[in-house]
């Protein structure tokens, strides 16, 4: 891996586990607080982050042609990555955070680098120990830093459904990343996450509409109630929906499948750090042992790379 790659990668990496961790902070206060539903949330974030990248990019000649020239056998992979990588996804973190515990329902971040280490091994055939190392010690670190482990032991409720919904949002987004790096070298990162999040935007809300006509007396959706409330939602669009999704994609450009999928793991301990500054939480002496555990996860994974 070339230096220069490696950094800008790094970069843009952080850019997306920021981004995708205040998702949990500013998603929290508007479905669990203000009552916003799920489905309506996932919708709108979506819609903001792929009509302002497109209208932000037919603006300048070199994204327009980007956008324009999707060759014709892409868009068909378009069809179906977007709504798997954004709103099915999406609904099934919600879901899951609907049915289980605030502690079941944190491992989708735990989860989502085996998702795509498991997506990726599926195809390729290959994994070494040494991968499998820093996953393990990734995944520990996570499992620390989001209290489900701690010195009194685990802390997981019965399993159930809700679960299945957490296990099927790293899958998905393990389909996402693995199936979508060829598109996003041919199509370029910016026109790649543009046409992912407005297909499934467009999905979602022909789903919302169908099931609503469906519905005896509708779905009963709760919008966003004033300025507070949509300055959150818009919040979430474009700064935990726009930033994380083109940063993740653009860093596919720059670092290996495994040490962009390892990354995903910094993403509980950002989540903490930004809940510490802004509700000011506690953050315990175990978190801590579970950030340093993912430091030595990333550190193995790209020492790894650099061997190969």
């Amino acid at each position: 891996m070339q230096h220069r790659h490696v950094v800008r990668g790094a970069l843009l990496a952080a850019l997306s586990v920021v981004g995708f961790a205040s998702t949990f902070v500013a998603g929290g206060e508007l479905a669990a607080v203000m009552g916003v539903s799920p489905a309506v949330l996932a919708l709108v974030r979506f819609v903001v982050a792929g009509m302002t990248l497109l209208l932000v990019g037919l603006a300048s000649p070199g994204t327009r042609r980007e956008l324009l020239s999707v060759p014709r056998r892409q868009w068909l992979r378009l069809l179906w990555l977007g709504p798997v990588g954004t709103v099915l996804m999406a609904w099934c973190v919600f879901k899951g955070c609907a049915l289980v515990s605030v502690a079941n329902s944190s491992m989708a971040d735990a989860l989502t680098p085996l998702g795509i280490f498991a997506v990726s091994t599926a195809i390729t055939r290959r994994a070494t120990p040494l991968q499998i190392l820093g996953l393990l010690l990734g995944f520990t670190g996570a499992l620390f830093t989001i209290r489900v482990l701690d010195g009194d032991g685990l802390h997981l409720s019965a399993y159930g459904i809700g679960d299945l919904f957490i296990l099927g949002s790293a899958a998905t987004w393990g389909i996402y990343t693995v199936f979508g790096r060829d598109d996003i070298a041919q199509m370029g990162s910016y026109a790649f996450s543009t046409w992912t999040m407005l297909i499934g935007a467009a999905v979602l809300a022909l789903a919302l509409c169908v099931g609503d006509a469906l519905s005896d007396g509708g779905l009963g959706l709760v919008w966003p109630i004033g300025m507070r409330a949509w300055g959150l939602t818009v919040f979430i669009g474009l700064f935990c929906t726009l930033m994380p999704f083109w940063a993740w994609n653009a860093a596919q450009n720059h670092l290996p499948l495994s040490v962009l999928g390892m990354s995903a793991y910094f993403t509980p301990a950002a989540a903490v750090l930004i809940d510490r500054l802004l509700r000011g939480n506690t953050i315990t002496t175990w978190q801590l042992f579970g950030t340093v555990l993912i430091c030595a996860s990333a550190v193995v994974e790209t020492g790894r790379e650099h061997n190969e």
